[in-house]
């Protein structure tokens, strides 16, 4: 993925306003900015079929294309395609050396460094929290920014044990009123775990009604909320379309990169 022209962005989607221009410039400056320790961020959705993997390897791409340093994108969801699938990774069996990795050359043992992405898919993903753990925790303190796709999970099942391995959650649900407003419902409660995970919620338009209630919401939260327009370009892996889901895509990147996330 190329780096946008904010200029031509921020007119096709604004006009000329140098506002937009300022807003755009500050987004891809937070991208790109030094983070003071690594950033881990989980995409996650309380339903299938919300979006997780589109929305994840849209946010790595954007992340990979403004930063010196390959992002690692980790893929434990169930859902197919996944994360992994749609960078054209393959799952991979565990490893004694990346398990024990004390350099970035042993943390990328096995794996390939691909338009600045490092992909991960265990294996075995039926436990996501252990897969995890077990793969990729002993290798993310290698990579400034990491992407995981959790898919789906259950508040009262495993939602919170997934939250928690994360510095930022991304948690994504359908724009329309009724699963925003239940998404809306836990993002406190994902906040408040003793890890303490900041929380970004992206309400991806799917039956293209507008971002009505993705402003509503933000109108009102403590924690960002960005909206995602309906994109046909965005299905199996493909790049954006519109310039409105380029600049939300973006939009939402900076959100989960500059969040401050948990104490180191």
């Amino acid at each position: 993925m190329t780096v946008l022209d904010v200029r031509a962005l921020s007119t096709a989607v604004f006009g000329s306003g140098a506002n937009a221009r300022v807003e755009l410039t500050s987004w891809d400056s937070a991208i790109r900015g030094g983070l003071s320790t690594t950033r881990r961020v989980g995409v996650m959705a309380l339903s299938p079929g919300a979006g997780t993997s589109t929305v994840a390897h849209q946010v790595v791409r954007a992340v990979a294309a403004r930063r010196s340093e390959p992002v690692l994108a980790v893929d434990v969801s169930a859902g197919t395609p996944g994360l992994a699938a749609r960078l054209g990774a393959e799952p991979v069996p565990p490893d004694d050396t990346r398990a024990a990795a004390r350099t970035t050359a042993e943390a990328l043992t096995g794996l390939e460094v691909r338009d600045g992405v490092v992909a991960l898919r265990p294996r075995d993903t039926d436990d996501a929290v252990g897969a995890w753990l077990g793969e990729a925790a002993p290798i993310t303190r290698f990579f400034d920014v990491s992407v995981t796709d959790f898919g789906a999970r259950h508040p009262l099942v495993d939602l919170a044990a997934c939250a928690a391995l994360c510095d930022v959650v991304c948690l994504v649900s359908d724009a329309s009123r009724s699963p925003a407003e239940h998404a809306r419902s836990v993002v406190d409660a994902v906040a408040g775990l003793p890890e303490s995970p900041s929380v970004v919620l992206a309400l991806v338009d799917r039956r293209r009604e507008g971002d009505g209630v993705a402003r509503a919401f933000a109108a009102g939260s403590a924690h960002p909320v960005v909206g995602v327009p309906f994109d046909p370009g965005l299905a199996a892996g493909g790049h954006p379309r519109r310039s409105a889901t380029q600049l939300a895509v973006v939009r939402l990147a900076a959100a989960l990169v500059a969040a401050t996330g948990r104490a180191a």
